[in-house]
């Protein structure tokens, strides 16, 4: 099983457009929040298009799994087909438990407490807009980065692939993998 894991796309319709044109056999989507609105603290870039992302999603023939970030609002839901649904947002696939929660309000090791909580071996989180994977505790952080609006010094739009030879974090504009967890 192939799972994209994305993160605050802001409404940001070409992010989302090239990640499934570099990675659109998945099985499923997993968007750990700020989906739509691209929110007070950030820059309204040429391709933010709310209404044309919703429709995209909106289009999915594969499962998309959305937990509220702290952009996302009432108004976001009624636009989406696939629900967007509080933190934390659980759901098992194949042996995999996996929580995800957008990560604004809590530390990691709040967020680690959670996901223990849940005995989860994954926890996918975003709001920072930084990527990263790690493990701590047994349990395998994914913060994918913001395909949109990243923060990382190298400025690099990002999202994630699980898959069965583990975690990997993709350079949205080239496909290139930045990082690996097995």
């Amino acid at each position: 099983m192939k799972i994209l894991l994305v993160s605050d796309t802001h409404g940001d319709i070409y992010s989302w457009k090239k990640m499934l044109e570099l990675e659109g056999d998945a099985d499923l989507i997993i968007h750990a929040g700020d989906v739509l609105y691209h929110g007070p603290r950030n820059p309204v870039k040429d391709t933010y298009n709310p209404a044309e992302l919703a429709k995209a999603i909106n289009e999915m023939d594969i499962p998309v799994l959305i937990a509220a970030g702290n952009c996302d609002a009432e108004v976001d839901g009624m636009v989406l087909n696939f629900p967007i649904q509080p933190s934390p947002l659980f759901c098992q696939v194949e042996n995999k438990r996996i929580i995800v929660h957008h990560g604004h309000g809590k530390s990691e090791d709040e967020l680690v407490q959670l996901a223990g909580k849940f005995k989860a071996d994954m926890l996918v989180c975003g709001h920072t807009h930084l990527r990263m994977v790690k493990k701590v505790r047994d349990i395998v952080i994914v913060n994918p980065g913001s395909a949109s609006l990243p923060k990382t010094e190298d400025q690099i739009p990002s999202f994630a692939v699980l898959d069965k030879g583990g975690i990997s974090l993709v350079n949205l504009e080239t496909g290139e993998v930045l990082e690996e967890e097995s």
